[in-house]
């Protein structure tokens, strides 16, 4: 599974579209949403897509596995992804 998680505490939605942008770019089909608010999951909805509301960024634990990839947008501390997940990109 893929997933792309984005820092939306702020409930910036441009940031969305941004993710939405680099994953056309980088030709990623299927994915799964990762968010922090209920808005950014309608609001990925009304477009067609998935999306999982989580507390913060360290709760991708709960949800993505070692066979997933991860690509994410975010201000947050990284390096415990970077170190669970190798494979992961920041975008």
């Amino acid at each position: 599974m893929i997933y792309i998680y984005v820092d939306t505490k702020d409930y910036d939605y441009t940031k969305l579209d941004k993710a939405l942008e680099y994953a056309q770019k980088e030709n990623i089909k299927e994915f799964i949403f990762l968010v922090n608010d209920i808005r950014s999951i309608d609001y990925l909805r009304e477009k067609g897509y998935k999306a999982i509301n989580l507390d913060g960024f360290e709760d991708v634990f709960n949800v993505v596995t070692h066979d997933d990839k991860l690509y994410y947008n975010t201000d947050e501390n990284d390096e415990f992804v970077k170190i669970q997940y190798p494979t992961s990109k920041k975008f």
